[in-house]
C-alpha cells in the first residue's frame, strides 16, 4: 500500500505539489489567525496597562477599579486563549459528532440552558433586588446589585472586543467548524455571524457565578468552597450550550470565562472597599461590611446602611 501511495504521488506530480500547498496555507492561516487574536487582545492589555500604570501610588492600595497586576491577568487571557485556538476545530467537532451521547443529550437540553445569558441573568438579579431593598433585605439586595452589575461590565467588555474583532461563528464559516481563524473585521458590531469571540454567554454566567462567590468570602469563608463548585458548574452550561448550537469555539468560551470571572470578583471586592461610591450610595445606601460578633451567650449578626 506504501509503495502503491508512493507511485502515485511520483506519477502525478501536481497532486502531490496541490497537496503541499494545502498543508502550507492551512499552517499560514493557523498562524495568522493566532496572530490576530494575540494583537488584539495584546492592545487591550497594554491600553490596560496604560490605565493602570497611570495611576498614582494608591493604585496599589485597590483606591482605584483598575491595578497595575491587571495587566498580568490580562496577558494570562491573551496566551491562553490564543494557544486554544490552534485546538478549536477538534474541540468543535467533539461537540457536533452525533455519535457521541453527550451531543445528543446537549442538544436536547441547549434551547433551555441557551437562554441563560446576560439578559435573563441581568434582569432577574434586578427583581431580586428589587424585592429585597422593598422588603429591607439589605444582604440580599447587596449581592444581587453587584452580581447584576458585574455581569453588565462583563456583557460590555466582550461586546467592544468583538465588534471590531468580527470572528466568525463556527456554523457560519467558509469551512464550517474547520476555520477557526476567519475574521471580517469591524463586523461583529453589524453582523451577528461575526460576534463569535468571546463568548457573552460564557462572560455573563461566570461573571454572576464570581459575584457570588466573592461575597459569600467575605461573608463566610468557610462556605466558600460549598457555593463555589455548584456556582461554577452551572456558569459553565449556557457557554457549552452554545458550542453544541455551533455558536463558538472553545476558545470563545474560555475567554468569556476570563472577562467575567474578572469583573465579578473585581467589583465585589471594589464596592466593599468603597462603600461611598456613587452607585453603591443611590442603590444601596453606604453599605458597610457585614459585622460578626461572638459572645460566651451567643452570636450577633449586623449590618449598617445609611444614605
Amino acid at each position: 500500500m506504501i509503495g502503491d501511495r508512493s507511485r502515485r504521488d511520483f506519477t502525478d506530480p501536481r497532486q502531490a505539489a496541490a497537496r503541499w500547498v494545502q498543508r502550507v496555507q492551512r499552517n499560514t492561516n493557523r498562524t495568522q489567525g493566532v496572530k490576530r487574536i494575540f494583537g488584539c487582545e495584546l492592545a487591550m492589555c497594554l491600553a490596560l496597562a496604560r490605565v493602570s500604570g497611570g495611576q498614582t501610588a494608591d493604585s496599589a492600595t485597590h483606591k482605584t477599579f483598575f491595578i497595575p497586576r491587571d495587566a498580568a491577568y490580562a496577558a494570562a487571557a491573551i496566551g491562553i486563549s490564543a494557544g486554544l485556538t490552534v485546538f478549536d476545530p477538534r474541540i468543535e467537532h467533539f461537540f457536533q459528532d452525533t455519535t457521541f451521547y453527550h451531543v445528543r443529550e446537549g442538544r436536547r437540553l441547549d434551547d433551555v440552558f441557551t437562554k441563560v445569558n446576560e439578559t435573563t441573568i441581568t434582569v432577574g438579579g434586578l427583581g431580586v433586588y428589587l424585592v429585597a431593598r422593598l422588603t429591607g433585605h439589605q444582604t440580599i439586595a447587596d449581592v444581587t446589585f453587584h452580581a447584576a452589575e458585574a455581569v453588565a461590565a462583563a456583557s460590555l467588555t466582550s461586546q467592544v472586543i468583538r465588534g471590531p474583532l468580527g470572528r466568525t461563528r463556527p456554523q457560519n464559516a467558509d469551512r464550517p467548524y474547520d476555520d477557526q481563524y476567519e475574521f471580517h473585521f469591524f463586523k461583529g458590531f453589524t453582523h451577528f455571524q461575526q460576534r463569535a469571540f468571546p463568548s457573552i454567554h460564557s462572560a455573563s454566567g461566570f461573571a454572576a457565578a464570581s459575584a457570588l462567590v466573592a461575597e459569600v468570602k467575605r461573608r463566610d469563608p468557610s462556605a466558600v468552597w460549598y457555593v463555589a463548585v455548584p456556582a461554577y458548574l452551572v456558569a459553565m452550561t449556557p457557554g457549552l450550550s452554545r458550542m453544541y448550537l455551533g455558536q463558538h469555539w472553545a476558545s470563545d468560551i474560555v475567554s468569556g470565562a476570563f472577562v467575567g470571572t474578572f469583573y465579578g470578583w473585581r467589583i465585589v471586592n471594589y464596592s466593599h472597599q468603597h462603600p461611598t461610591t456613587r452607585i453603591d450610595r443611590i442603590f444601596l445606601g453606604t453599605t458597610e461590611h457585614l459585622r460578626i460578633g461572638a459572645s460566651p451567650t451567643g452570636a450577633s449578626l449586623g449590618w449598617g446602611t445609611s444614605f
